[in-house]
């Protein structure tokens, strides 16, 4: 019921300026236009200030409630109107104020509280709806949807592959130059190198017989294998969006879409980074497997890759440390939760490979080696985790371009 709410079609109604507006979702509204022009304001943002059903719709007979929740919002100019539901006809009411970024409007209604999307558009554009919570997963958890999600993601993977040989115009359009990217090239994998040296100094100090101080098991921590890459290259990206920022407005999704086509090969290259950063630091150290015993096999790079991956964006996004420990710990739940997933699914993969090898072993009228039966069940169960690793990168990479959208 809560994804049905927030994913139907909603109306911001104001009347501001002689004139009585409203914005439907995903539709281009004539009267946006003019409000704007007569504004000479690049864009708007409607904030809803309960979220649409019966509870919020009774916040109407209640001023004083309204004014606690008005009391939240900065100074700015701020005009009343309401946000309606077209499939139920509920209302709750709402401000609109113009030239807020997104980021901004975030903020704004995660201190209204109980708000988990805005209204927003600009000039010539369809009017869009967007989530307060940019690392929500909507799809579910499911296997189904992972895995559609997934496939998607690898055909766009392979689109971003096939354009590689863009990659100085994407480190442009990124807003950055190819030298500055060969240089995070040297120093991530250089930290990556000094970094695992490090850590085998370290703790070759610290171990005294058998005992291992907790301070050992800090720097275990510290140098995992996808923590180095992660950090130094989030803070890359971060230093880009910020330099985004500086634009007029915020990108439509129209224009996110284009962009993200143009730096998508750029983003690819940093994945290529950060999975030989992750490869040198699990080589240079003692890292575990990752490992469950009664969950199959997936190898300690793929595991932290994975969540390497998981974390750039995240990290990129976070302006201080409250919100970048909140979106690396969303972010991480998310990357546990898909990684369980695979595990899971490679683990019955096994179960049912040995059954049906077995059952077909024993209706042969003659004996299979078990050197074969190995061999066969070797390739059949790294196939499937070649497979499953695959569709656990397209799904990431599809979260990737989910959450870029949204930034």
């Amino acid at each position: 019921m809560a994804k049905k709410n927030k994913n139907q079609p909603v109306a911001a109604r104001i009347e501001i300026d002689g004139l009585d507006v409203t914005a439907v979702t995903n539709q281009h509204s004539a009267d946006i236009d003019r409000l704007l022009e007569l504004r000479t304001a690049e864009s708007f943002v409607f904030i809803p200030l309960a979220k649409l059903g019966k509870k919020g719709q009774r916040l109407f007979g209640k001023p004083a409630a309204i004014a606690r929740k008005k009391a939240k919002l900065p100074a700015d100019d701020w005009y009343d109107g309401e946000l309606r539901s077209l499939e139920d006809g509920s209302a709750v009411p709402g401000v609109l104020a113009f030239d807020i970024r997104r980021r901004t409007a975030r903020e704004i209604a995660k201190a209204v509280g109980g708000v988990n999307q805005f209204i927003w558009g600009t000039s010539g554009a369809l009017v869009e709806a967007h989530d307060v919570k940019i690392f929500e997963n909507d799809g579910g958890h499911s296997w189904r949807s992972a895995r559609a999600r997934a496939f998607a993601g690898l055909s766009d993977m392979a689109a971003s592959a096939r354009h590689i040989a863009t990659l100085p115009m994407a480190v442009e359009e990124s807003q950055t130059t190819m030298e500055k990217f060969w240089q995070l090239v040297a120093v991530v994998l250089g930290a990556a190198i000094a970094g695992g040296a490090m850590k085998a100094i370290l703790l070759t100090l610290l171990n005294s017989g058998e005992s291992t101080s907790w301070l050992a098991s800090m720097i275990n921590i510290v140098f995992y294998p996808f923590v180095i890459p992660a950090v130094l290259v989030g803070i890359y990206l971060r230093v880009l969006m910020e330099r985004g920022e500086v634009q007029a407005r915020d990108f439509t999704a129209a224009e996110a879409e284009q962009n993200w086509i143009k730096v998508a090969p750029h983003l690819l290259a940093l994945w290529a980074l950060c999975w030989l950063a992750v490869l040198l630091l699990t080589w240079l150290q003692s890292v575990p497997s990752a490992d469950l015993g009664f969950l199959g096999r997936t190898s300690g790079v793929t595991t932290s890759f994975i969540i390497c991956v998981w974390m750039l964006l995240p990290i990129a996004h976070s302006h201080d440390v409250e919100t970048l420990f909140a979106s690396a710990f969303e972010s991480g739940i998310t990357a546990a939760v898909s990684i369980f997933t695979i595990k899971l699914s490679l683990y019955l993969t096994n179960l049912i490979t040995d059954a049906l090898l077995g059952v077909l072993t024993s209706m042969l009228p003659i004996d299979i080696p078990e050197r074969i039966q190995a061999f066969i069940g070797w390739i059949i169960n790294f196939g499937a985790e070649v497979f499953f690793v695959a569709v656990l990168l397209g799904y990431a990479w599809t979260r990737t371009r989910q959450q870029f959208m949204r930034l």
